[in-house]
């Protein structure tokens, strides 16, 4: 079976990070769980007790299998995203649920279909590639579709944040610490933008990907920083947000790593 024998291609560093990792993962989606959970309600507690911590063990498998280049990672891909996607609509945060339902979802079927013709034939890890020159039409396209994107959420701001409810409490933190009014959308349309463009690079086995990755990492827990600083009620649910993305982070820099040798080998 693909998803034992990936997990067996794991080396023990990987392994025990794994470990951790979803550790760390699960801490927080229980933690979530117990807080928001209505006992009187069989909805809540199938969401928050099977549907969330489902969508956690997923999300974990599937970055570190990424990370190690492995091609199981479309199938924990699958669940992740169908799994959280449910979460974020069920909870209203309906810009989360359309990136990963009409965004994430069907690309984990165009990784199927990319890495299976590129998988070495004894380690069963896919060939890495270099984007080489490249390099600097991916940045323009990413720093004009983040300009684009701003531009637009900044005129629609009142409806992203009641309407889609996405990041609605990072957007009010930003406002009152830096007092400008296009804050919350230019970090909003960064991540955005940052992981549609990960993604593609990702599909097409380029290295490139992890800085984007790290980039989405350092921005969202300098989102939730900023949420713990000027709400410090926000502790009992910003805290396990920080934890869960500095694992995220951890593992895109293990990611970025592993990638840049496998590439340099092909």
């Amino acid at each position: 079976m693909l998803l034992w024998a990936d997990l067996q291609r794991l080396n023990r560093l990987e392994r025990r990070w794994l470990q951790w990792f979803l550790c760390i993962i699960l801490s927080s989606t229980i933690w979530f769980s117990w807080q928001s959970t209505d006992w009187q309600s069989y909805g809540s507690i199938t969401l928050n007790w099977f549907i969330s911590p489902l969508s956690a063990i997923s999300g974990v498998l599937c970055v570190v299998m990424v990370a190690k280049g492995l091609m199981s990672n479309w199938i924990w891909g699958l669940i992740s995203a169908s799994s959280y996607g449910l979460l974020a609509w069920t909870s209203g945060y309906y810009g989360d649920w359309l990136i990963n339902w009409f965004y994430f979802l069907p690309a984990q079927f165009f990784i199927y279909f990319s890495w299976r013709q590129h998988l070495c034939a004894e380690s069963q890890i896919i060939k890495m590639r270099r984007l080489g020159r490249h390099w600097f039409w991916v940045l323009a396209l990413v720093v004009l579709g983040i300009a684009a994107l701003t531009a637009v959420l900044a005129e629609l701001d009142g409806f992203i944040s009641e309407a889609l409810q996405r990041n609605s409490q990072v957007y009010a933190s930003l406002r009152e610490l830096t007092g400008l009014t296009f804050s919350g959308p230019l970090l909003d349309s960064a991540t955005v933008v940052l992981q549609i463009a990960a993604q593609l690079l990702m599909i097409r086995m380029y290295a490139a990907q992890w800085p984007f990755w790290i980039l989405t990492n350092v921005l969202t827990l300098f989102a939730w920083s900023l949420v713990l600083l000027t709400d410090p009620s926000a502790t009992a649910y910003a805290v396990p947000t920080l934890l869960m993305w500095s694992a995220f982070l951890m593992n895109s820099i293990y990611g970025m790593i592993s990638w840049h040798k496998g590439a340099s080998e092909h």
